[in-house]
């Protein structure tokens, strides 16, 4: 893919013809960017530990849960939240006493909360409307007028923008009007540089 790219072929067109998303070719033509392709570290797991050295270990969770338990069964006041697992914690003389906000993380993390939480659902993906987009085997460009620009001392301008939705191209061709005629070079322009995409969707349109 790199190696297409280098020989002139736009990245999307690469990005097409390999069946894969136009970040990925972003990815490896930024990685091998000054080197030569023999020379380039091509593995892709990341490069930190697979876990986060500051993560709680799953002893210290364990009797973060075993308190809190403890707690839930003979506390006279009632109270085994997070506050008085630390304060149990300190009156057993354990070593290590975790912040309030760390055992909140660890029953949360746990399902070891009692209140009713309220349901975050994810986000639909980008470009959810189109299948193909959605799942990042398609592009889309994003066309867009900023209208209504003032200039101290000057005349209003528009501008006339693009982005990628996954590869992140964009461009911005600023005017005092934008027509037709403008809007059809700029698309000429960002296409022949940067390949064309799969669908384009526009939310603004010249009047003339």
């Amino acid at each position: 893919m790199v190696a297409a790219v280098r020989r002139g072929d736009s990245k999307r067109s690469v990005a097409r013809q390999y069946g894969v998303a136009l970040s990925t070719v972003q990815l490896w033509v930024d990685r091998a960017a000054g080197k030569r392709l023999d020379r380039v570290d091509w593995s892709d797991r990341p490069s930190g530990p697979s876990v986060s050295p500051r993560r709680t270990s799953r002893e210290k969770e364990e009797v973060v849960l075993q308190i809190r338990q403890e707690l839930k069964e003979t506390s006279d006041l009632g109270e085994f939240g997070a506050a008085a697992i630390r304060e149990e914690w300190l009156a057993r003389n354990l070593p290590d006493v975790p912040a309030v906000r760390t055992i909140g993380y660890i029953l949360e993390r746990r399902g070891a909360l009692d209140g009713q939480q309220r349901i975050r659902r994810p986000a639909p993906p980008s470009g959810w409307y189109l299948p193909e987009v959605a799942n990042q085997h398609a592009e889309i460009d994003l066309w867009d007028v900023i209208e209504g620009l003032a200039i101290k001392g000057g005349p209003q301008v528009e501008v006339l923008t693009v982005l990628s939705l996954h590869g992140a191209l964009s461009g911005a061709w600023p005017t005092t009007r934008i027509t037709a005629k403008a809007v059809r070079e700029a698309l000429l322009e960002h296409w022949r540089e940067s390949g064309l995409p799969d669908y384009v969707q526009s939310r603004s349109a010249p009047t003339s």
